[in-house]
């Protein structure tokens, strides 16, 4: 089994067919068919079904899946650690966040890796579930984890990196708002809101009813990034946090802190053991980043 086979067999698991998969990874379908196969007796098991319109996984396939991710996972791992003993951290870093904080903190933080680590390529996938991390560094779908916290996922380490301020957004031009604002003033407001369950939406729920006030959302989208457009054209207020509401206010939208405030934490996630040197210095520069120190001052254990 070797590095090859497990990025074929990936590749037909996510697309659905050998020539998709094949065309992805840049080999012809007949080199892919034959590095599958290998790779079927090696195990004993056949892992796809060939159908009509591309192929399938078997049940022994979709057990191999997440496997397959961590097995070459620690293969890429091996590798960058021998890259490295020739200098700085190279090769490729898997990265899981959430909509806000992939504006803030990833966006500034990846910026600044980038600059002091350019042979490194990052992939960052960005879910709307917060509990959907633990499950992508648990199967090796990504490396390491930018989330709001808590986040309780069995064998998931987390590093409290610092918090948002989630603050009340209004449209422009409505009338003069205390700053902070009592909670209590925002009952019976029209809210624009965004579909589904979030870590940030029940934080906001809690806080909200502890205070007798019950979101009355009149827009509903699934789609974080028309809150700011919505709020903006009059539909209603929302909820922001950190530099997305810092943002929303420089476009016009009216911003309050809530009285009293909420806050919620955030960190760094990843599973022990299994961070490869690239994921080590963005730990660390994460680290260095709140701490308003210099890169590599704090770290995460490998």
């Amino acid at each position: 089994m070797n590095r090859q086979q497990l990025e074929y067999f990936l590749a037909v698991a996510e697309h659905g067919s050998l020539g998709h998969a094949a065309a992805a990874s840049g080999v012809s379908q007949p080199s892919l068919s034959q590095a599958l196969g290998t790779l079927e007796k090696e195990l004993g098991a056949a892992l796809v079904r060939r159908v009509r319109r591309g192929a399938v996984l078997t049940p022994a396939g979709h057990a191999f899946v997440p496997h397959a991710r961590l097995l070459l996972r620690e293969l890429r791992r091996t590798g960058d650690v021998l890259d490295q003993l020739d200098g700085a951290p190279a090769g490729e870093l898997d990265l899981v966040t959430t909509p806000v904080l992939a504006v803030d903190p990833c966006a500034p933080l990846l910026g600044r890796f980038r600059g002091l680590h350019p042979e490194v390529r990052v992939r960052v996938q960005v879910t709307d579930r917060d509990e959907e991390v633990g499950g992508m560094l648990a199967d090796g779908r990504a490396e390491i984890g930018l989330t709001y916290l808590p986040l309780d996922t069995e064998g998931i380490a987390v590093r409290v990196l610092a918090e948002h301020e989630i603050m009340a957004v209004f449209p422009p031009g409505g009338p003069p708002l205390p700053d902070p604002l009592p909670v209590r003033l925002l009952a019976g407001r029209e809210t624009v809101g965004v579909t589904g369950h979030s870590l940030q939406r029940a934080l906001l729920g809690g806080h909200l009813a502890a205070h007798g006030v019950r979101p009355r959302v009149t827009v509903e989208v699934a789609h974080r990034e028309m809150v700011i457009p919505l709020v903006l054209a009059g539909a209603g207020m929302s909820f922001l946090a950190g530099r997305v509401a810092r943002w929303a206010a420089g476009q016009g939208a009216l911003v309050r802190r809530l009285d009293p405030p909420l806050r919620q934490p955030y960190g760094l996630a990843y599973v022990p053991g299994r961070l490869s040197p690239a994921a080590r210095a963005l730990a660390g520069l994460a680290v260095a980043r709140e701490n308003g120190g210099n890169a590599g001052g704090g770290s995460c254990g490998a």
